[in-house]
């Protein structure tokens, strides 16, 4: 909670306070008084209401100050029988020394008529003190609620975004793996081919280091990724590469997590055939308002298993429960021998 709320609360709360136990209706005369604001102590009724309120403010900030955040422990009943025990103890003391002793000796009277026992008055204002334990009690868990849970979100949020940009950083390394893999490949062939996957190789690693660690990018952006990515990736095919890339996007600035599909294309490549003339390798993009799909369809390669496969795609599932908690759908499907994924997203 923002300290000016935390402040508006106190001004309330001693507004109420004030109108409440200091505002005297007199109902034959139909007229208010503050006898506070008269500033005299020859009156035994207006020193006591002086003496109260001072002793009611003293208390409620003691213990909304210094006691309940020295010594409010709920693993520790002691602790706090023994805090309260003090709040009390200085409430009945003080008021015991200002009215019973201190008015004595100054204005010739005091609050409790005379003969009134010790064990009486300490039992008498064990309700007195109570109110302003209580009333500041209850003020101070309202405040450290909000606290509470302000602190809260800020721990959920801190631990999400470290749980992103460790989810970020498996991907580079795994997709810089496959795409050295590629580019050994050409090397190793001597293609002329293998210059050129470098310079793509480059202007990937440049996206993945500067634009992946914004929070959201452009949907144009992550289009360009996949698209040197594909053309990246179409290099090492044997014959000609069968690819579609579809876009339907209504509006090519709207923002998107980082290296959010990727993978998909990349398990595509990886274990998907990309040069069938009649089943081509299939990527669609749409975004219409606030909805966004992928579509994915790749005919499997019955050849092409890695042990290690399935890396890129949990990341992306936690990744995108961490962006899209319950605004996503994630459909992954084998059907003839193809390999379908459709990712929806309510952004």
């Amino acid at each position: 909670m923002k300290q000016k709320y935390v402040v508006a609360l106190h001004i309330l709360f001693w507004v109420y306070y004030f109108l409440q136990e200091l505002v005297a209706l007199n109902p034959s005369t139909q007229t208010l008084s503050i006898p506070l604001f008269s500033f005299t102590f020859s009156n035994p009724e207006v020193a006591i209401t002086y003496s109260f309120t001072f002793l009611y403010v003293f208390i409620f900030y003691l213990n909304y100050l210094v006691a309940l955040p020295r010594f409010f422990d709920v693993n520790n009943t002691k602790q706090i029988f023994l805090a309260l025990l003090s709040l009390f103890a200085i409430f009945i003391g003080l008021r015991y020394f200002i009215e019973e002793f201190l008015y004595l000796k100054l204005f010739g009277f005091h609050n409790y008529y005379d003969g009134v026992s010790i064990p009486y008055y300490i039992y008498d204002n064990i309700y007195y003190g109570s109110r302003p334990i209580v009333a500041s009690s209850v003020l101070w868990f309202i405040v450290n609620m909000f606290r509470l849970q302000k602190d809260q979100i800020r721990l959920i949020e801190s631990k999400r975004e470290t749980e992103i940009n460790f989810l970020k950083s498996q991907i580079n390394p795994h997709f810089i793996f496959n795409t050295l893999n590629n580019i050994y490949y050409l090397v190793f062939e001597k293609s002329e081919k293998s210059l050129k996957a470098i310079e793509q190789l480059s202007g990937l690693m440049r996206y993945m280091t500067y634009e992946s660690q914004n929070e959201t990018i452009a949907i144009q952006n992550e289009i360009d990724y996949i698209e040197d990515f594909i053309q990246l990736e179409s290099m090492r095919i044997v014959g000609k590469p069968n690819i579609i890339f579809e876009k339907d996007i209504e509006n090519y600035q709207y923002r998107i997590p980082p290296l959010l599909l990727i993978p998909f294309i990349e398990n595509g490549f990886k274990h998907g055939i990309v040069n069938n003339e009649e089943h081509p390798f299939t990527i669609k993009l749409k975004q219409n308002s606030n909805l966004f799909v992928l579509e994915v369809e790749n005919v499997i390669n019955q050849y092409k298993k890695d042990k290690q496969s399935g890396i890129g795609i949990d990341n992306i599932k936690k990744r995108l429960q961490l962006y899209f908690p319950d605004k996503h759908l994630l459909e992954i499907n084998i059907k003839e021998q193809k390999h379908q994924v459709k990712l929806t997203i309510n952004l």
